[in-house]
């Protein structure tokens, strides 16, 4: 199939779907936007790593064998020690939001080759609201919030603001006037790191 764009059109390609675009004319580009679609397996792995990073300093029981008898196979891995393994894994996985949370962090964190130049004279204003800096990348859940392979809990108006920054990728002052004190030094933190800047829009001085 051949599609001629027109200024502004996109096409979109599902996953697997090879493609070539040409440039028609002088003064034209093409662009080629991947979007993430993860396998299976590669949603385990970078999920178990995370999982791994998380429950390291956990306290949790220690595997015991004060019932194992003497044996002559000593190469034999114990069942006892499989059914542990298993248990185990099955904890770490089972904990309340710890998947959600590995997931949300995992696809909010910025590519390698991605930085930010951090503005140590940044500060709310009262006056201003905040836009997220463009390499920025944020999202939710129903009980987290994701920004650069980081995550905190938000409810209630706290949430609903947040929510709305990462779908607006800006936030008006009046609704960062609004926020707890919690949420705000997150907001000041992030001006400092350079992962959203001040902004003066029309909604700023409502």
């Amino acid at each position: 199939e051949s599609h001629l764009l027109e200024p502004g059109d996109m096409l979109y390609l599902p996953p697997g779907w090879a493609h070539e675009g040409t440039a028609v004319g002088g003064d034209c580009m093409t662009a080629s936007i991947g979007f993430r679609a993860p396998t299976e397996a590669e949603l385990a792995r970078v999920l178990l790593e995370r999982l791994a990073d998380d429950v390291g300093d956990d306290p949790s029981p220690r595997y015991r064998d004060a019932g194992q008898q003497a044996t002559a196979q000593a190469g034999a891995v114990p069942l006892a020690l499989q059914e542990f393994a298993q248990r185990s894994l099955a904890r770490a996985v089972a904990r309340p939001g710890v998947v959600a949370r590995a997931l949300g962090e995992w696809l909010t964190e910025p590519k390698p080759q991605v930085w930010f130049d951090p503005d140590p004279k940044a500060s709310l204003s009262a006056n201003a609201g905040v836009v997220l800096d463009r390499r920025t990348r944020m999202a939710y859940d129903e009980r987290q919030v994701f920004i650069n392979g980081e995550s905190c809990q938000a409810s209630g108006a706290d949430a609903a603001r947040m929510r709305r920054l990462a779908d607006a990728r800006s936030l008006a002052a009046p609704d960062l006037r609004g926020l707890s004190a919690g949420a705000r030094a997150l907001i000041a933190e992030w001006l400092l790191a350079g992962w959203l800047h001040s902004h003066v829009g029309d909604d700023d001085h409502a």
